[in-house]
């Protein structure tokens, strides 16, 4: 008997657009019974506009053992225009030995095109990544709170339901101050909002004298009986329009009977205004890594938008 386990190989694929129902039921196995609809999966994989189609999936022979999707998306990266995916969707049947190395170490042979790749994996996930694939961990992406207060919000902030052209040289704007950060251009921002199935997102702008200034985009979610307003994506072109923002945020709280308002952002950039507009740092951390390179998180700006989950 060989003195070492030889960890199988299964054999590795693309996106099962033909068998899309599997993908469903290894969800469906991998998560408790939690459902992924063939409209979200659609739209995570035929609809981006960047990258089309970058799942990754294991067989044996017809059973699909483990599956991996790209949410690709441009960024600006150290002053240059690349291609980033986050990593979501990640599982693997647990009955199949090794599946989980093999997974992504495919991910990464398949996807030499993209310049980087970041996740947010779980408790389970993250102890491969780092220990036995040995990915950089970047460090926690925790949740900035605020509590929500009563006032009326300004008139100069409007409901908005598409995106035009706006923020896409703001994003260059930022990228002085960050070496990571998503491009917003009107593409992406449109397909990640308000394409997306079975999310109601909200977008608010603020527009001065018929000028856009920075948008906000929010959504509810429900905890333990307690609704709380989730800032998805903030982005404004001074520092004095994004405490106006974040202010619009607390009193919609208010107004929707939300206690809470939280966000993610990890630029030490805006730390300063967050922390002036009554946000406290350190909720619910959750492990970032990088699967090909290195990054110092407090000069990337990253919001809940950077996350499938949200």
């Amino acid at each position: 008997m060989n003195k070492y386990l030889r960890i199988p190989q299964y054999e590795p694929k693309g996106f099962p657009k033909d068998n899309i129902n599997k993908v469903q039921s290894l969800y469906r196995k991998s998560f408790g019974g939690r459902e992924l609809t063939i409209p979200y999966i659609q739209w995570q994989m035929l609809q981006n506009p960047c990258l089309k189609e970058r799942a990754v999936t294991l067989w044996q022979g017809e059973t699909l053992v483990g599956y991996n999707a790209l949410n690709s998306s441009p960024v600006i990266l150290y002053g240059k225009k690349a291609i980033c995916a986050d990593s979501g969707n990640t599982m693997v049947d647990e009955e199949f030995l090794g599946a989980s190395i093999q997974l992504i170490q495919e991910v990464l042979r398949q996807n030499k095109d993209i310049d980087i790749i970041i996740g947010f994996p779980n408790r389970n996930s993250f102890g491969i990544y780092v220990r036995y694939l040995h990915f950089p961990y970047v460090g926690d992406m925790a949740f900035w709170t605020a509590e929500a207060k009563d006032g009326i919000v300004s008139e100069e902030i409007k409901e908005f339901y598409s995106f035009t052209n706006e923020y896409e040289q703001l994003s260059w704007d930022l990228a002085k101050h960050h070496d990571f950060i998503k491009l917003r251009n009107m593409e992406f921002l449109n397909y990640r909002f308000f394409q997306k199935p079975e999310f109601d997102y909200k977008g608010y702008e603020l527009i001065h004298n018929g000028v856009k200034h920075g948008y906000i985009i929010v959504d509810i979610y429900e905890e333990n009986g307690i609704k709380q307003l989730q800032v998805i994506d903030i982005l404004a072109d001074s520092i004095e329009v994004f405490k106006s923002l974040l202010k619009f945020a607390t009193q919609l709280a208010w107004q929707w009977n939300c206690p809470f308002v939280k966000l993610w952002l990890s630029s030490e950039f805006y730390k300063a205004a967050l922390e002036e507009s009554g946000f406290i740092y350190g909720e619910h951390p959750f492990r970032m890594i990088v699967f090909n390179q290195n990054l110092d998180l407090s000069k990337c700006y990253i919001t809940l938008a950077d996350s499938d989950i949200f």
